[in-house]
């Protein structure tokens, strides 16, 4: 029997909770990766996963089988890694998620000029505002602007995200520059949902570092950072988003930045977030500290001292 084989099997399948799931990851059928299963309790004389028609769960000796099995299988991963990228450089298949207008601004021309480096290595981006299902989504690296949500993941801190108050010429025009924190809520305020938990109220910085609160109101609001930025442009109100999302658009005068007198704006944490604190694969380690040495202030980001991972 290939224990080791029958071993990433059985881990599989819990993680997924289903054997179907864990056979299209093998390319391989349903009843094979049961019977491997099968074959791994029989020489342990023990059961490993509780069986029902609607999935498989964990017994108590499949609880601690697998505490035990998933650090050895990522170090024989690390061990092989190490060795070939040796000779050979990164190289393999590195999973990433971030939020759209981060991954086309910012994370994008990183991740292009690090595969010129590392042709070995196919780096696979999706794009989303919600924090995805690591082990079903097969992700390594997340990117999360603000509190992390997912406890379950690790998360080192990267950079630092500060935000713009902004306007098209159009609307300040026709509308003013707001004087004052409390003049917003006479202004119409475009909200993006992605970057706020409440959708009536922006978080501002006193002169003190204190968070203070403003209500607001506007006609239109998105979850997409992308469509709130166009909306602004057209000259339709007042955004408060990531510098990073409206670089070129502030450069090309087709928005203009907002200073009140009586706050500054936020600035939130950038985490790199990753499933696992002990056995972190090379290919993660390399590309975050390839991010961390060249995320510039030209892409609206500001950098932090970075422990290693």
């Amino acid at each position: 029997m290939d224990k080791l084989g029958h071993m990433r099997t059985f881990v599989t399948v819990a993680k997924l909770g289903s054997f179907s799931l864990a056979a299209k990851e093998f390319n391989v059928t349903p009843g094979m990766m049961s019977k491997q299963v099968k074959q791994l309790e029989d020489s342990l004389d023990v059961r490993l996963l509780n069986r029902t028609t609607r999935g498989v769960s964990l017994t108590h000796a499949g609880e601690i089988y697998i505490e035990k099995a998933v650090p050895i299988l990522q170090s024989i991963e690390d061990i092989e890694g190490a060795v070939v990228e040796l000779s050979t450089g990164a190289k393999g298949i590195l999973r990433i998620s971030c939020p759209p207008s981060f991954g086309r601004t910012v994370l994008t021309p990183i991740i292009s000029t690090f595969i010129l480096e590392n042709p070995r290595l196919r780096i696979e981006l999706g794009l989303q505002n919600d924090e995805p299902n690591v082990v079903a989504s097969r992700l390594d690296l997340l990117f999360r602007l603000g509190r992390m949500r997912d406890s379950s993941l690790v998360g080192k801190q990267v950079a630092t995200a500060p935000f713009v108050l902004c306007a098209s010429p159009r609307y300040i025009k026709q509308a003013g520059v707001p004087r004052n924190l409390e003049d917003l809520s006479g202004h119409n305020c475009v909200v993006d949902g992605s970057m706020q938990e409440e959708a009536d109220s922006w978080e501002f910085l006193d002169s003190q570092r204190s968070v203070i609160s403003q209500s607001v109101a506007g006609n239109f609001f998105s979850f997409n950072t992308g469509a709130v930025v166009q909306a602004v442009i057209q000259g339709l109100g007042i955004a408060y988003v990531p510098r990073y999302a409206v670089v070129e658009e502030l450069f090309a005068r087709k928005l203009v930045e907002i200073n009140l007198p009586d706050c500054k704006p936020k600035v939130e944490p950038l985490y790199a977030l990753y499933a696992s604190r002990q056995h972190i694969a090379v290919k993660i380690k390399d590309f975050v500290s390839y991010f961390t040495s060249n995320m510039g202030t030209e892409n609206g980001m500001l950098g932090v001292i970075v422990p290693s991972l």
